[in-house]
Order: structure tokens, then C-alpha cells, then sequence
């Protein structure tokens, strides 16, 4: 009787260690194919895997806390998705501000709304942004106003120059509105 314990004992006792020899294995492989995935780091791999091999349940414990975050596509994905959100931003900061839609770099005007959107260079006529004090293609100061560069009645949006009124012929009345001097006023 005693024997039937001590072979039935040790039937448990080996199914028991196989286990264990199992488990230790599957969590070396396990960390092993998880530590590829989370850095192409060799010496944290070894030293991941090691952990486990050394330790076993307590080794995967210490690894769980000190592995990467995030696996190397999860990081990739990430980085692309921030990509997409800057491209995202670059292309906002490219639409029209009174309306939002998109506008191309050399817009002079918004296509939807015809809201000011940059100012030919008097130099070089490329467009330059509103708040810019300098052409950073040709080096003149500044964009030139939309009715010098363009001349009267190219665009619609225009600011009517100013008409003088003709010289007074002999013998005409004078003109009920007279054109303002550029002297009027001033002292001499």
C-alpha cells in the first residue's frame, strides 16, 4: 500500500515538474517573441530574457514592469498618425481664415470668399504674407499695395483709385466738388 502512495506520489510529482518546465519555457518564449516586438535593442532582449530564464514567474514579473510601453508598430503607427496630424495642421494653416477652405501657397485671394490672403512683392510680384516686412525671395521691403501692382480695374476687389478732377478750362464753371489738394491746409 505504501508503494501504490509513493508511485502515485511520484506519477504527480512529474506530471507537476513537467508542468512547471512547461510553463517556465512557454513564458521564456513568450518574452522572448514579446521583447522582439517591443525594441531591436539585442542587449535588452538578452537581459529581458535572461529575467525569465534566471527567475522564472518572478523574472516575467520584473519584465512585465520594465518592458517598453508600446511594441515597435504600435510606435510606428504613432509616429505616422502624428505625421498626419501635422500634415493635417500644415494644411489648415494653408486654408482660407475668414472661411476655412483650402487655399493654395500663391493665393492672392481666398477663390471662395476673395478675403485677402497674401500681397504680391513689388519686386518680384511672388506672394508674401500679410505680416511680412521683407521679401524673403528678392530682399524689397515689404508687399506693395493690391491697386499698384495690379493696376486700376484688374481686380475686382480694388480699392478705386482716386480720380482728379480735370483742370478748369477758361470760361468754365467751377466744379462743385473740387479735388482735395495736397496742400490744402498746410502753412506756408
Amino acid at each position: 500500500m505504501f508503494d501504490d502512495w509513493q508511485s502515485a506520489f511520484a506519477v504527480v510529482a512529474a506530471i507537476l515538474i513537467a508542468y512547471g518546465v512547461i510553463l517556465w519555457i512557454g513564458t521564456i518564449v513568450w518574452t522572448y517573441r514579446d521583447i522582439r516586438e517591443r525594441t531591436r535593442d539585442s542587449w535588452s532582449q538578452t537581459v529581458a530574457v535572461a529575467l525569465v530564464v534566471l527567475f522564472n514567474i518572478p523574472g516575467l514579473i520584473i519584465y512585465l514592469i520594465l518592458r517598453p510601453g508600446e511594441t515597435l508598430s504600435e510606435a510606428y503607427e504613432r509616429r505616422l498618425e502624428n505625421e498626419a496630424i501635422r500634415r493635417d495642421l500644415a494644411e489648415q494653416l494653408r486654408s482660407c481664415p475668414n472661411c476655412s477652405r483650402p487655399a493654395e501657397e500663391d493665393f492672392l485671394l481666398c477663390p471662395y470668399c476673395r478675403a485677402r490672403l497674401r500681397e504680391p512683392c513689388a519686386s518680384c510680384s511672388r506672394p508674401l504674407e500679410l505680416s511680412w516686412v521683407a521679401c524673403p525671395y528678392c530682399g524689397s521691403t515689404g508687399p506693395q499695395p493690391v491697386t499698384a501692382a495690379m493696376g486700376a480695374g484688374s481686380s475686382p476687389l480694388s480699392a478705386p483709385a482716386a480720380v482728379a478732377a480735370p483742370p478748369p478750362t477758361a470760361g468754365a464753371p467751377p466744379s462743385p466738388n473740387p479735388a482735395p489738394s495736397s496742400q490744402a491746409g498746410s502753412p506756408h
